[in-house]
């Protein structure tokens, strides 16, 4: 408790003094907060980059110890809707047999408590009833995961079965027949050059200098997969193999856990939620969980629905490659659908090999290959994509593309097909705190309003907006018509750029 004669004798000592008043105190603890935090981040991102080398391994490494899991959790999210269906399905039968069954064991129990002659107690129904439902919900959750687990394994090995031995078959024929298709190419182009390079493409389709390109070819190959010979060859080939022991090792593990992660969703869920609201306030814990939504909403509709577009788009080439009797029609099918996934540089990527493959055995065909890719990725990119992709990222094809040079730049394919729903969340969240600056200032979210905004009235907060003639003429071009054409652009420039010599003096 305060003494009010030392408070009064200190303000007759030095009556000018200011006191510490409780928002000067705030305002010098938040600046010490700011410089002690901003000196942190500055030693912190030193320390990064001094070590960055350290950092980088201990980061692939902690995501090769985690990949079991984080393929657990890709595989369970893209086979919940499928584990829904089937649970949909299943659950009421189930639930009606649950039903029987509480009700014949409340009955047991009732006739136990009486021959006992004990008094039952008053929730003891409710109770078996409560406890049976859960049980019957989680054995049906687990035997929908099981079953969804075994039908995209199914479809997958029925897939590889069919599919693998015929591009196999189609590269054997590919190998086999080269020097020949590599030498009707040649005549083809002396056909068509009217012999002027005869003597030329003669030699070039002379069978050792295809067999000493083609040396060329497998070693650049060679050197660039790092495959040597005799003992580096086998160290090769055993390095080889334990990672692909070690792949699939880990795909199993992954495949296991993503039953786990199904059957527990409800109770993932509800700690996350409940940590959330437990750390942050309730009004940011609502933004983030709206956040997560928007994410699945992304995710879900543009990787599930790309998978989708790519097999039908898959499906169409193959049915299209056999009935005009194209050369290799599974193979370059599923050398299409699957660069397909790959958004936007997907379609081109898939069929400069395609048309290569064509074109080796039949230059003709080889051409009408290309006219028939471009045909069907204009019908997937104005009909099909549209109608079953929609606008699930909401992106313009501005930021789609930096998305797949940035995702692609840092994690190559894999980047290349994440990248798009991720910018597209950030640009949500990105959208949701640049609405909430803007209504804290009383302005307008609505972005249209601000396409030709010349300034903001700091005291109504009226957006005032270019007039028309301003919008023509920011430019110039307004300008230099009404001179005379573009004979006096040079004119023009040279004005311009002494006026701004004038506004820098």
């Amino acid at each position: 408790m305060k003494d009010p004669d030392a408070e009064e004798k200190r303000t007759a000592e030095d009556p000018d003094k200011p006191r510490m008043t409780k928002e000067k105190y705030k305002f010098y603890l938040l600046r010490a907060s700011v410089i002690v935090i901003a000196a942190t981040a500055i030693l912190i991102i030193y320390f990064c980059i001094a070590r960055i080398d350290g950092l980088s391994a201990a980061f692939r490494e902690l995501g090769r110890i985690l990949s079991p899991i984080f393929i657990a959790f890709v595989l369970a999210f893209l086979m919940n809707p499928i584990m829904k269906a089937f649970e949909k399905l299943m659950l009421p039968g189930f639930l009606k047999l649950s039903a029987k069954r509480a009700g014949r064991k409340v009955e047991k129990k009732a006739a136990r408590l009486k021959r006992l002659g004990k008094e039952p107690e008053e929730d003891y129904e409710s109770v078996i009833v409560a406890r049976l439902e859960r049980d019957t919900r989680h054995g049906v959750r687990v035997f929908s995961s099981i079953v969804t687990l075994l039908i995209v394994i199914a479809v997958v090995v029925i897939f590889l079965v069919i599919i693998i031995p015929q591009i196999v078959e189609s590269i054997n024929s590919l190998i086999a027949n080269l020097n020949t298709q590599v030498a009707g190419v040649v005549d083809w182009v002396d056909g068509i050059t009217g012999h002027s390079f005869h003597d030329f493409l003669q030699t070039a389709k002379d069978d050792k200098n295809i067999e000493n390109t083609l040396n060329i070819i497998l070693t650049y190959v060679r050197d660039w997969l790092s495959i040597g010979e005799g003992d580096n060859m086998v160290n090769t080939i055993a390095s080889l193999g334990y990672t692909i022991g070690r792949l699939i090792l880990v795909w199993i593990i992954g495949i296991i856990a993503s039953i786990y992660v199904l059957a527990e969703k409800e109770k993932l869920k509800s700690h996350t939620k409940k940590l959330i609201y437990g750390i942050f306030k309730t009004k940011h814990a609502n933004v983030i969980l709206d956040v997560g939504r928007k994410a699945k909403e992304i995710f879900y509709g543009f990787i599930v629905g790309k998978i989708i577009d790519s097999l039908i788009i898959g499906l169409i080439c193959y049915l299209c490659l056999l009935l005009f009797r194209f050369p290799y029609p599974v193979l370059c099918a599923f050398t299409i659908g699957i660069t397909n996934i790959i958004p936007v540089f997907g379609p081109y990527i898939g069929a400069i090999p395609t048309v290569l493959l064509v074109f080796m055995n039949n230059p003709v065909q080889g051409i009408y290959m290309l006219i028939f890719v471009i045909v069907l990725q204009q019908i997937d990119g104005n009909i099909i994509g549209p109608a079953i992709l929609g606008n699930s990222t909401g992106l313009s094809p501005f930021w789609v593309v930096f998305a797949i040079i940035i995702g692609g730049g840092l994690f190559g394919v894999p980047g290349m097909i994440i990248g798009v729903p991720v910018v597209a969340l950030l640009y949500y969240i990105g959208s949701l705190i640049a609405n909430a600056l803007i209504r804290r200032k009383g302005l307008p979210t609505d972005g249209t309003h601000y396409v030709h905004v010349k300034s903001v009235d700091p005291e109504t907060k009226e957006i005032i907006e270019k007039t028309r003639d301003e919008i023509d003429d920011s430019t110039g071009v307004k300008k230099i018509f009404k001179r005379g054409g573009f004979s006096r652009i040079v004119e023009w420039v040279a004005e311009n750029r002494e006026r701004r010599k004038q506004d820098r003096g």
